[in-house]
C-alpha cells in the first residue's frame, strides 16, 4: 500500500509546533536561549514535514505491506525493512500509530498514518488487519 502526502498530518504537525513555539515565547529566559529553542522547533518541523509528510528523505516510508503480524516497509531509497508489529500500535478511524520492531534494531519505530495518506480501501484494510493481527 503506497503512502502519499497527508494534508491532515501536515496541519497537525504545524499546529503542534506552533503551540510549542508559543510556549517558548511566553517563557521568561535569556534571548539567546529563546532564539535557540525556536530554531530547534523550526528544524524539527522541517525535518518531520520532509520525512513523514512530503516523503523526501531517503528513510521516508513509501509503501507498507502487512502479512500475519509481520510488516515490510519500503523506503524511498528502495531498501526493505522487515519487522513485527509492536503492542504500542494504536488503530482508530481517524489515524493509525504504527509501531514496529525491526529486525536488527533495539528500539521500536513509530509513524502516524492518517486516512488521507492512503486511499479509502487501503486505510480500511490496514485498520482491520492491525486490529486482528
Amino acid at each position: 500500500m503506497a503512502i502519499n502526502f497527508s494534508l491532515r498530518f501536515s496541519m497537525m504537525l504545524l499546529i503542534l509546533h506552533m503551540v510549542a513555539a508559543m510556549l517558548v515565547y511566553v517563557t521568561a529566559m535569556a534571548p539567546w536561549v529563546w532564539m535557540a529553542m525556536l530554531l530547534l522547533i523550526l528544524l524539527s518541523l522541517l525535518y518531520h514535514l520532509a520525512r513523514d509528510v512530503f516523503l523526501l528523505l531517503p528513510d521516508s516510508w513509501q509503501e507498507i505491506y502487512l502479512d500475519h503480524g509481520e510488516v515490510v516497509i519500503v523506503t524511498r531509497r528502495g531498501s526493505k525493512l522487515i519487522g513485527r508489529i509492536a503492542n504500542r500500535t494504536t488503530v482508530s478511524p481517524y489515524f493509525i500509530v504504527l509501531s514496529i520492531k525491526f529486525e536488527g534494531f533495539h528500539l521500536q519505530h513509530s509513524r502516524v498514518i492518517f486516512p488521507d495518506a492512503l486511499n479509502v480501501g487501503a486505510f480500511r484494510d490496514i485498520c482491520v488487519r492491525l486490529k486482528y493481527a
